[in-house]
């Protein structure tokens, strides 16, 4: 009996210790899996890095530990680009490209944290001058080679540009915006080369056409002369009305592509229109065409380059005049809205095609026989040297209306 009382009081014991082992391993079970998800919920779930508020706490304990202390703010600029044209994917993919590039490449970093969206921020602690280009070149050269990512980037310094992680986070915020302002404006730069260069060639290329057309002709007749002993004279006003024609485009040309020194004086507009009925009264009388100007009673005083503006009204209403095949009626009214000063000149012609509507200010076309089919591209250079805008609305044999849009003098103070 002594021996099954033992037995039993063994019994109860090893299953007193198997309940205090399993205990114990369930409590040992629940610290880990606590952490665990303690530490998920400080880290993102993409890249692994900690994330935005795990950086502000981790921050402001090695600003209370560390003497010294550089933040640096990541933006991934051409990012969003990535995402509208490849997926959001790729985009990640990317992403997570970047954080392990930035994580194996700055071991030396007391934090590394995705910051939100696009961006990553660093601390390091103890950083001198030499670490710290070695960090911008990297950022700036070997990530957009490695990714094809442009990283823009601002840093602070601590206590230099703030004592809490606030006023650093702040300060390398705006050092970022300001890189991505110069990156931005670099790349625009860039862009109006591109298209000055482009156009350039367009230019040159139009030109060398519109110019070998009459040289042919002239080579023509001097060949032909050979046989006539060298007389020119019975091809020579065919020779000078050529030879005319290049002078005429070349001036013109020169009009086009020659940048000009501005002298904008204030000016009311009127001036400029009562100048143009004028100089055109006697064309307007000669075709038998009837010139209805409308203009509000108060002067309209815009910034201006007087003869610049005459040059543009003076090409718009012979332009008009041109479009109507018998006698017609051109309408020169002015009108002001929205800050701005709206000059029509609308016809009564032969209007025009979607197709010519689309090509009338691209330079050397034209519709007629003799123009050089710059005159409305030196118009529209003229409109947008003053700031302003030409619209065009036409309707095949009804007519045609240009809208020129220039800015009014902002009010004093503004």
């Amino acid at each position: 009996m002594l021996q099954g009382v033992c037995w039993a009081l063994a019994g109860l014991g090893m299953i007193g210790f198997i309940g205090t082992y399993g205990m114990l391993r369930f409590a040992s079970h629940k610290r880990r899996t606590d952490k665990s998800y303690r530490l998920l919920g400080t880290r993102d779930v993409l890249t692994g890095l900690i994330h935005y508020e795990e950086f502000q706490v981790q921050l402001e304990r090695l600003l209370r530990t560390e003497s010294k202390v550089l933040v640096v703010v990541i933006d991934c600029n051409d990012l969003k680009s990535v995402n509208q044209s490849q997926g959001p994917a790729e985009g990640n993919r990317i992403l997570r490209q970047i954080a392990d590039l930035i994580s194996a490449s700055f071991t030396d970093a007391a934090l590394i944290a995705r910051y939100g969206g696009d961006e990553f921020a660093m601390a390091f602690c103890k950083i001198d001058a030499e670490r710290t280009n070695s960090v911008n070149r990297f950022l700036e050269s070997e990530i957009p080679k490695l990714t094809g990512i442009h990283i823009a980037h601002g840093h602070a310094s601590f206590p230099d540009d703030g004592t809490t992680h606030e006023q650093l986070m702040h300060t390398a915020e705006m050092n970022m915006a300001a890189m991505k302002r110069e990156l931005w404006l670099k790349r625009e730069n860039h862009i109006a080369r591109s298209e000055k260069l482009r156009v350039m060639g367009e230019l040159a290329s139009g030109m060398a056409h519109e110019i070998r057309n009459p040289l042919t002709t002239v080579k023509g007749f001097l060949q032909i002369s050979r046989t006539n002993g060298y007389n020119i004279e019975p091809w020579y006003d065919m020779i000078m009305d050529e030879i005319n024609r290049m002078t005429a485009l070349t001036g013109e040309f020169l009009r086009f592509s020659k940048p000009h020194a501005t002298d904008f004086k204030l000016f009311p507009l009127q001036t400029c229109i009562q100048r143009v009925v004028s100089l055109t009264e006697s064309e307007t009388a000669r075709l038998g065409h009837e010139l209805v100007c409308e203009m509000p009673p108060h002067p309209v005083h815009i910034w201006m380059d007087q003869d610049k503006i005459v040059q543009m009204l003076l090409n718009m209403v012979k332009n008009a005049y041109e479009a109507i095949p018998e006698q017609g009626i051109v309408k020169l009214g002015m009108s002001t809205t929205n800050g701005f000063a709206v000059i029509e000149v609308r016809d009564t012609g032969i209007g025009m095609t979607e197709d010519e509507l689309e090509r009338i200010f691209q330079p050397f076309y034209t519709s007629k026989e003799e123009g050089t089919g710059l005159g409305l591209p030196i118009c529209q250079k003229i409109v947008q040297d003053h700031g302003g805008s030409i619209e065009v609305e036409s309707e095949k044999m009804k007519g045609t209306a240009f809208l020129i849009s220039l800015p009014l003098p902002k009010p004093t103070g503004s």
